[in-house]
């Protein structure tokens, strides 16, 4: 369990800042306990807002390519999320975000792509076995090596990326199980479950 510091910040890394105290108890409370994964996706959030020139409360969207804790951070903090659709997951098993700025449909969103750099956590063993899994270390301590690395583990680019409308849906009844399902752009009449089968 966290214990509450002096103050009302917690320190994320150098050049990376604080978060208000709230606001990591609030991700604490959601996700369990504070794991490795979600503290990264913090120390991410705040490079990612401090490249883009991202403001408070400004909406962001994200694509988070692991499952494993990163994408709560986003959930929690940013207010990206699956429903709202601001928040995607394309499960590659890289600890790796891109953060784009909200843009109107038809244009391109800029963004930058941050990875958890392998030949910068190097300069530090226990990170780097952490994340290499080649030994178990724990959360806790993990954590405090990154407090102390801050922004110098990760690597980024820039990236623009294309915003497109919402495609047109209704419900269909699947002629194969009888179920209704959300169908796309007038798809298939078969759920993706009964289509795999075909």
């Amino acid at each position: 369990m966290l214990e509450v510091p002096e103050g009302n910040d917690f320190f994320l890394g150098p050049d990376l800042g604080c978060i208000p105290w709230d606001s990591l108890l609030r991700l604490v409370s959601f996700h369990g306990y504070l794991t490795t994964g979600a503290f990264i996706g913090l120390q991410m959030l705040a490079l990612g807002k401090r490249l883009l020139g991202i403001e408070e409360n400004e909406r962001i969207h994200v694509l988070c390519e692991t499952q494993n804790c990163l994408p709560d951070t986003f959930q929690v903090l940013a207010g990206a999320t699956l429903d709202n659709k601001r928040l995607m997951l394309r499960d590659t098993g890289k600890m790796l975000v891109t953060i784009t700025r909200h843009t109107p449909t038809g244009e391109s969103a800029p963004g930058v792509r941050i990875i958890l750099d392998p030949a910068k956590t190097k300069r530090f063993y226990k990170l780097h076995a952490w994340y290499m899994n080649t030994e178990k270390v724990p959360h806790r301590e993990v954590v405090q090596i990154l407090r102390k690395a801050g922004d110098t583990v990760y690597s980024y680019r820039y990236v623009k990326v294309p915003v497109t409308g919402k495609q047109e849906k209704h419900v269909a009844i699947c002629g194969t199980c009888g179920e209704p399902f959300t169908q796309i752009d007038g798809g298939d009449n078969y759920c993706s479950d009964c289509a795999a089968e075909k």
